[in-house]
């Protein structure tokens, strides 16, 4: 995997010189397979396009890749919120936090809005490709609050997924001020209360989902229990009775986890998001789920075992490594990539459909990951470097 050369006064709380998550100084290398993970996940089922005679099977191994936005959610709250417990008594806790986030975020994103607005958009309208249905949105795309209007039906085709990136931007606006106040052994419980309430809301606007289908998957309050649960697992390994209690239990909560999203499936009788038993249960439980394998991850790195050893493979680290980059730039690809395949299965024999499902996905994320690498080091990663300069000691 490619190797990050960093200034000489080292890496912040939460990345270390190789890329890898760092929890507390510690190098956590499989926490960059879960993150890989996460995004091939995302990248499985964007990259989704079934020509007439692939049959289902093939395709439902991917039909829950939606929720590798929930994988990504949990391992988000576990990181940033272990960086806020480990900081925040330092001088500069908010002044660093809120630098450095910038630093990560908006390079790329920012680029990424623009290159739509003023570059794509003006060249289409120019050859009379669309119709210009852009105009009232663009602001929401340039605060980070798109899924305050996606998740009502309103949205912009290619950018539609910024709206995962906009909850978490408003979530660590608000966050880092509730992690300063809560005295430390209270956050556990501060979790606790978030995934209650959250879960609660959705419960109680699931009847809205027959108007607008993407309510409570893209919308803030209904998805606050998933980055809960990630920060709920940074606040117990931080507290060593926590900690020995769950290292005892994990096992047991994943299991339960799994096999009650198992029925909530069973029970839904289909993987879509928008249904109302797996819009409000299901995201849950599945969070529970997803907490257990971060935990872990975290709980049992550096040790042997199948799982683990997949976890520290070259090519899924880097994949986890580049996630950012991946996720920001792939979807157009799959956009695109969805109409080309349609489009080549109307012209070739039934027969190889199947190669040409299989081979879009992989030619997709082969170029998603290939245009990740060059953002990082053409763009990414010379203001990655410039957080050193914002310490919060």
């Amino acid at each position: 995997m490619p190797v990050l050369k960093l200034p000489e006064w080292g890496p912040p709380p939460g990345i270390s010189q190789t890329g890898c998550p760092a929890v507390s100084g510690r190098i956590i290398p499989e926490l960059d397979g879960v993150r890989g993970i996460a995004i091939l996940l995302v990248l499985a089922f964007h990259f989704g396009a079934r020509p007439p005679g692939v049959p289902r099977l093939f395709t439902a191994p991917f039909a829950l890749g939606w929720s590798g936005v929930d994988l990504f959610f949990v391992l988000s709250g576990f990181l940033i919120t272990g960086i806020l417990m480990d900081t925040k008594s330092a001088p500069k806790y908010l002044s660093s936090f809120y630098a450095r986030r910038v630093l990560r975020i908006f390079p790329l994103y920012l680029f990424s809005v623009g290159a739509y607005f003023f570059v794509a958009l003006p060249l289409a309208h120019q050859f009379g490709h669309w119709v210009d249905q852009t105009a009232s949105l663009q602001s929401w795309y340039w605060f980070h609050v798109s899924n305050w209007q996606s998740a009502f039906g309103r949205d912009i085709g290619l950018l539609t997924h910024f709206w995962s990136l906009a909850i978490e931007e408003q979530f660590y606006l608000i966050w880092p001020f509730v992690i300063y106040m809560a005295p430390r052994a209270a956050i556990p419980y501060v979790c606790a209360c978030t995934i209650v309430a959250s879960f609660g809301l959705r419960l109680f606007f699931s009847g809205d989902l027959l108007n607008y289908p993407a309510l409570l998957f893209r919308l803030t309050p209904f998805r606050l229990d998933t980055l809960a649960f990630g920060s709920l697992i940074a606040a117990i390994v931080r507290d060593q009775g926590c900690r020995s209690w769950l290292t005892l239990r994990w096992r047991t909560i994943a299991s339960f986890s799994g096999i009650a999203f198992a029925l909530v499936l069973a029970i839904a009788k289909t993987n879509e998001p928008s249904n109302q038993v797996i819009a409000t249960f299901g995201f849950t439980f599945l969070a529970g789920l997803y907490s257990m394998f971060v935990f872990f991850a975290f709980a049992n790195a550096g040790s042997s075992g199948p799982v683990l050893v997949i976890l520290r493979n070259p090519l899924l680290m880097a994949f986890g490594k580049y996630s950012y980059g991946i996720y920001i730039l792939h979807f157009p690809i799959a956009v695109y990539a969805g109409k080309l395949v349609m489009w080549l299965a109307q012209r070739i024999p039934t027969e190889i459909h199947i190669l040409l499902w299989a081979g879009s996905k992989v030619v997709g994320i082969g170029i998603s990951f290939g245009l990740a690498i060059l953002s990082w080091h053409i763009l990414e990663k010379r203001f990655l470097r410039l957080k050193y300069r914002f310490t919060a000691h």
